[in-house]
C-alpha cells in the first residue's frame, strides 16, 4: 500500500509556503523493496506550480512501513492571483498527484498517490479606520481628521511605503490621494496616521452637507497598502463603510 500519510507545514508567510509530504510505503511481502523515486505534481487554486521527481535509493524492509519525507516549496507569486491576491484569502486549496517507482526483484512496480487539502494563510496587516475628528468648519468647507490605524498581525516586520486612499460620503467621492510613509511596522505592533480631508461644502449635496452638520456620517474608504517585504514588494487594497460620529 503507498499513499500520503500527512503533509506538514513547515514554513509560511506572505512569500509562499515549505511543506513536507510524508509518503508512506506498507510493504507486507516478505521480500524488500527499494524506492527508486517520487514523481509528484502540486496544483494550488488550479494552478500548476510544481511539477518535478524526487530521486530517492531507500530500502524498503519486508513486512514493514516506511515514512518518507518529501520537501515542497510553493511561492504565491506563480499564481495568476499573485500575492496581494492569496493575502485576500483565509487559505488556499491544493491538491498533490504522482506516483512512486519501486525496484523490486521481479521489477519495477509503479503506484498513484495524491491528497488534497488547504493551505492556510497568515494573517495580512489590518487597516482600521479608528475615529473621524471634525477639524475646521466654514460656510464654503470642512475639514475632516480620519485617523487610520495599521496593525502588524505578522512574525516578520514590514516596511509600509505609501498607501492610496479614497474617501467617499453618502457615495460621493470627496478626496483621492497617494500619502508617501516610509515606516517600519515590527512584529506585532501598529501604527497609525492622521488623514487631513478637505470637504467642499459649495456643490455638494444638500443631505451630504447636512450629515456633516449633524455629526453623524456615512462613509467608504478605500485603501491601496503599498508594503516592501523580503520577498518583493506587495500592494494590500483595503475597503471599509460605516457610520461614524464626528468627534
Amino acid at each position: 500500500m503507498v499513499g500520503v500519510d500527512r503533509v506538514e507545514i513547515k514554513r509560511i508567510d506572505f512569500a509562499g509556503v515549505d511543506l513536507i509530504v510524508h509518503v508512506k510505503i506498507n510493504n507486507p511481502n516478505s521480500i524488500g523493496a527499494t524506492l527508486n523515486h517520487i514523481d509528484y505534481a502540486f496544483d494550488v487554486e488550479g494552478d500548476r506550480l510544481l511539477k518535478g521527481t524526487k530521486s530517492d535509493k531507500t530500502k524498503i524492509a519486508s513486512n514493514d512501513l516506511s515514512i518518507i519525507p518529501m520537501p515542497v516549496s510553493v511561492s504565491y507569486a506563480g499564481l495568476k492571483s499573485g500575492i496581494a491576491g492569496v493575502l485576500t484569502k483565509k487559505s488556499l486549496p491544493y491538491q498533490l498527484s504522482g506516483k512512486v517507482v519501486l525496484d523490486t526483484p521481479i521489477g519495477d512496480m509503479s503506484f498513484d498517490i495524491g491528497d488534497k487539502g488547504e493551505i492556510p494563510i497568515p494573517d495580512r496587516p489590518r487597516f482600521d479606520v479608528e475615529k473621524i475628528a471634525l477639524g475646521e468648519f466654514s460656510v464654503t468647507s470642512a475639514t475632516l481628521m480620519v485617523h487610520v490605524k495599521v496593525s502588524n498581525n505578522h512574525d516578520v516586520e514590514l516596511d509600509i511605503e505609501k498607501f492610496r486612499y479614497e474617501f467617499s460620503l453618502q457615495d460621493n467621492l470627496i478626496s483621492a490621494s497617494d500619502v508617501s510613509v516610509q515606516r517600519s511596522v515590527t512584529q506585532d505592533k501598529s501604527m497609525s496616521v492622521v488623514l487631513p480631508i478637505t470637504v467642499k461644502l459649495l456643490g455638494l449635496k444638500k443631505s451630504v452637507v447636512d450629515m456633516i452638520r449633524s455629526g453623524q456620517i456615512k462613509y467608504l474608504m478605500k485603501f491601496d497598502l503599498s508594503l516592501k517585504t523580503r520577498f518583493g514588494p506587495v500592494l494590500i487594497p483595503y475597503e471599509r463603510d460605516g457610520l461614524s460620529a464626528l468627534y
